[in-house]
């Protein structure tokens, strides 16, 4: 992560990057949290939204003008953003909030009349300066995207990253590199474009049948992708791939290039190239250097499309997977119920004990994402992050959530329980069988093909909305394959997202409920969308839990349950147990097959 430091750096630095601002003639200066790959997680090179704030959420927005700073987030981390925020000189902005400005309304609002924004043009994407350029033409604001004024101020700034690039073998992957450049072709042509440019480090790994470790938590690589119909061009620095990776491209007649020719790459391409780029992804900066006279179609990525839906292959290696990490987490959670009544539990040495279950599996690779460990109050926070200043001490009263998840040759794991660590409260119950109760109504859903996640999301939330509750975040979003554990094109939330859910595509089921100060109750499986039935009205689909782990039962109120839900948690339930029975031995089978029980 960005060295943030002490509190008291963060105004120091602010007036640094306001004596640039005003040294070139900028009177508002944005910095992102995306990378130059439109990455949702960064290295550390480009967590400078996080070095300048002190804020080290994964989204959020700083935008400076010479007397003023704001942070724009949203309902994720809206909690910790306040706690990080205080005392800084940066006013928190809620983004979606009513009375909230979005961050072109506050810029048309603070800077002057034909005023200078800036921002470093690799790090924002070409939709979000179109949507600055339209806004701020009101008053004749003009944008400057040309420098980094951050590289300029930031001492000891981390290096950009070149860990080694591995080959992700066949035996996992299922499709062999020639295949899926096949299917990418298939799909230029159908859109009569020439050639398409690939900026996304997931989209990139997936097609190469590469992985790496450039950015914690994600086994991705710092490149860019050039494919036409008799050609393919990988930009990355090539001596950092294995011996066993070069001769996989080799074989596929990959051609390498250094990681930045790709600025020298796209300026000399022909007259009558037809490019292919997503503009939610391709940053302004390499956007402004494709030429006027090469004719751009803008669009999704194909590759992002294909990698959703996960190959016969893909899923029986994910069953694996999840089952592995399933062992890990019963052991976990038996670990967890025997020592809380000790004492000496916290937030962080519960988070480090399940690393070390998972990490006895020799196929464990790291985290897919820092764990969230928040007992009482913390389970409010939703991205919360335990440290040790931060962290609280376990009792045996209350609630704690534990989302986590592990990165594996064979899959990326992505769960969410929370644990009754004693005494409960009739509201926590209560909370508790709610968010239940609307977990297994996504789970259950069956659902017409064509079926969007808006759709889905407004199910999950039924049990919530009859009662008068709410969550502020998405209900899912998909998951990749050893890649980023948040994955598109598709997303269960209130957003409209016009991707259809399709067999083959794995998302995660994750309602929630919150109340500041007090607890949060989060329940998560993976799913993976399958064929149902097909008959005169039309194909449906059902989703098929991935994930192999116990559900604690104990803060269950039963009356609120109907008999159909409780037919799904038994079913789960003994799914679970016998995946997993056969893993297991000892006490932690004794527990899982006792923890398990019919309700």
């Amino acid at each position: 992560m960005a060295n943030t430091t002490s509190r008291s750096e963060q105004p120091k630095r602010l007036n640094d990057l306001r004596s640039m601002m005003a040294q070139q003639g900028i009177d508002a200066w944005i910095v992102p949290s995306s990378d130059a790959h439109n990455s949702e997680y960064v290295a550390s090179h480009w967590e400078g939204r996080a070095w300048l704030s002190g804020f080290t959420g994964s989204a959020g927005t700083v935008v400076v003008t010479k007397d003023k700073a704001a942070l724009w987030t949203d309902g994720r981390y809206f909690l910790q953003a306040e706690e990080k925020l205080m005392g800084t000189g940066i006013e928190l902005m809620k983004d979606g909030q009513p009375d909230v400005p979005t961050m072109a309304e506050w810029l048309t609002c603070e800077v002057k009349e034909k005023g200078v924004v800036g921002f470093d043009g690799a790090v924002l994407n070409l939709n979000t300066v179109r949507t600055l350029e339209n806004k701020l033409a009101e008053k004749s604001i003009s944008l400057k995207g040309d420098q980094d004024l951050l590289d300029q101020i930031w001492n000891n700034r981390p290096s950009l990253p070149a860990e080694p690039v591995i080959n992700h073998d066949l035996f996992y992957a299922g499709k062999s590199i020639s295949d899926k450049l096949t299917d990418v072709r298939e799909v230029m042509t159908s859109k009569k474009v020439s050639d398409l440019l690939i900026t996304t480090l997931d989209d990139i790994a997936w097609l190469f049948n590469l992985r790496g470790s450039d950015i914690e938590c994600n086994p991705v690589f710092l490149a860019y992708a050039m494919v036409s119909q008799d050609a393919v061009t990988l930009f990355t620095d090539r001596s950092r791939i294995t011996s066993e990776a070069m001769q996989s491209l080799s074989d596929s007649k990959i051609s390498l290039e250094a990681y930045d020719d790709i600025f020298k790459h796209l300026p000399a391409l022909p007259e009558t190239t037809t490019l292919l780029i997503n503009p939610a992804s391709t940053s302004y900066k390499l956007a402004s250097v494709i030429p006027e006279s090469v004719k751009k179609i803008e669009d999704r990525l194909p590759t992002t499309n294909l990698k959703a839906i996960k190959n016969s292959t893909e899923i029986e290696r994910m069953k694996d997977c999840h089952r592995r990490d399933g062992v890990a987490m019963v052991r976990f959670m038996h670990w967890l119920e025997t020592n809380i009544p000790t004492g000496k539990l916290d937030e962080v040495n519960i988070d480090e004990q399940l690393v070390q279950f998972r990490a006895e599996a020799p196929e464990f690779k790291g985290v897919s994402f820092p764990a969230i460990v928040g007992y009482a109050g913390h389970g409010a926070i939703i991205h919360y992050r335990a440290d040790k200043d931060s962290a609280y001490n376990v009792k045996e009263k209350g609630l704690l959530l534990i989302d986590s998840g592990g990165q594996y040759p064979d899959g990326t794991t992505d769960i969410t329980r929370t644990f009754a660590c004693g005494e409960l409260t009739e509201e926590e119950k209560r909370d508790y069988t709610l968010v239940m109760k609307s977990h297994i109504a996504m789970a259950s859903a069956k659902f017409k093909a064509g079926t969007i996640g808006m759709q889905l999301d407004a199910i999950t939330r039924q049990p919530m909305w009859a009662e008068g509750m709410d969550y502020n975040h998405g209900t899912g979003h998909g998951v990749g394959f050893f890649l980023n554990v948040h994955e598109g094109p598709m997303s269960v939330s209130p957003k409209f997202i016009d991707v259809a859910l399709e067999p083959g595509m794995v998302i995660t089921n994750e309602p929630g409920i919150y109340r500041d100060n007090k607890h949060g109750v989060r329940l998560e499986n993976i799913m993976l969308v399958a064929e149902d039935m097909e008959n005169d009205f039309g194909k449906f689909y059902k989703l098929i839990p991935m994930t192999l782990a116990l559900f604690d039962t104990r803060p269950l109120l039963k009356d609120l349950m109907t008999n159909a839900e409780i037919k799904w948690l038994n079913g789960y339930h003994e799914m679970v147990r016998e995946e997993l029975s056969p893993e297991l031995k000892g006490h932690d089978l004794e527990w899982l097959k006792e923890a398990t029980k019919d309700l």
